[in-house]
């Protein structure tokens, strides 16, 4: 029985250079030949998916916490977004509002914990070079995520509906929550994550494991610590570098989060549009701001009408 266990034990790949191991392969880099991939074109090897995993191609895992926090932050916005259609259809409303409070809660954590992983000296430096609009929409919606969102109905539904024999969720329970409470959160961590993505590539960095020696002494572990260079080095089995294998250029791995914070941009617009909220529409195209922005009332009075977001760039 364990001998099976340990068959199907997946392990985690690991790097573990130190000073005297960085001094040692430092000279390894010099005159290291950058090649394409093994079919002529970039590797893509894609990010590990944590629900629906294939064992036939090693996909990238983050490698620091501040990646960690960007895919798992981007794995609930997944989950959101299949719940999108159940949350616009009145027959099943109510169920889909009290199941989604679970990954909106996982979103807005995620989305807390990388703010805080972005907010050194340097992420600051960097923040002030970004737009001003930018800045203002950054700072603004961090700020409601930590006053309004993290400690909202959606969080005390969600300890509500969870917690074993707790009979106020009979006498209080869901209509505690409005459908608002949820779009609003939701749309406020798709612009922090956007607008996260914006930081250079190396501020991101990324592992996966592509094979070990017949005997399993020896590992082969690729990193990427900044687009568009992925290094293949040779380990022993905990991770410590024996040498570097080669050097070969490869997507940067942010562009599949990007396509799937598109799409979650599209279910929030959706939700946004089908239940005829006031909250703004999530707009990514590149443009200045300009009176088309803005909506105007019978009173005259001026309200935000889309906001804009910067892509992902490639620096």
């Amino acid at each position: 029985m364990d001998a099976k266990h340990d068959e199907k034990e997946v392990l985690t790949p690991k790097l573990i250079i130190d000073k005297d191991m960085l001094e040692k392969i430092a000279s390894s880099f010099n005159g290291l030949p950058i090649t394409m991939g093994p079919d002529g074109e970039m590797l893509s090897p894609g990010i590990v998916d944590l629900l629906d995993v294939d064992n036939t191609t090693s996909h990238w895992t983050p490698y620091d916490e501040r990646t960690r926090m960007l895919v798992l932050a981007i794995e609930a916005c997944r989950d959101i977004t299949f719940y999108a259609e159940q949350l616009i259809d009145t027959k099943v409303q109510r169920r889909a509002m009290r199941a989604v409070t679970v990954p909106v809660c996982k979103l807005m954590d995620g989305t807390a914990l990388l703010l805080t992983k972005m907010n050194d000296v340097a992420s600051r430096e960097t923040r002030n070079q970004w737009p001003i609009t930018d800045q203002k929409i950054y700072n603004e919606t961090a700020k409601r995520l930590r006053k309004k969102h993290l400690q909202g109905p959606i969080r005390w539904v969600r300890n509500k509906i969870g917690a074993h024999l707790d009979t106020e969720a009979f006498t209080v329970g869901i209509e505690y929550l409005h459908l608002d409470a949820i779009i609003a959160a939701f749309g406020d961590c798709l612009l922090l994550l956007t607008l996260s993505m914006n930081y250079p590539s190396s501020w991101f960095s990324w592992i996966r494991q592509i094979g070990a020696s017949p005997e399993g002494h020896q590992r082969i572990i690729e990193t990427m610590f900044e687009y568009p260079i992925c290094i293949r080095w040779i380990t022993d089995i905990h991770g410590h570098p024996l040498g570097l294998s080669s050097a070969i250029l490869a997507q940067d791995p942010r562009c599949e989060l990007q396509d799937q914070i598109l799409e979650a941009i599209n279910s929030y617009n959706k939700l946004v549009k089908a239940i005829e909220t006031e909250l703004p529409l999530i707009t990514t195209n590149q443009k200045d701001i300009g009176a088309e922005l803005f909506q105007t009332d019978a009173k005259g009075n001026k309200s935000l009408k889309s906001i804009k977001i910067f892509r992902p760039s490639d620096n």
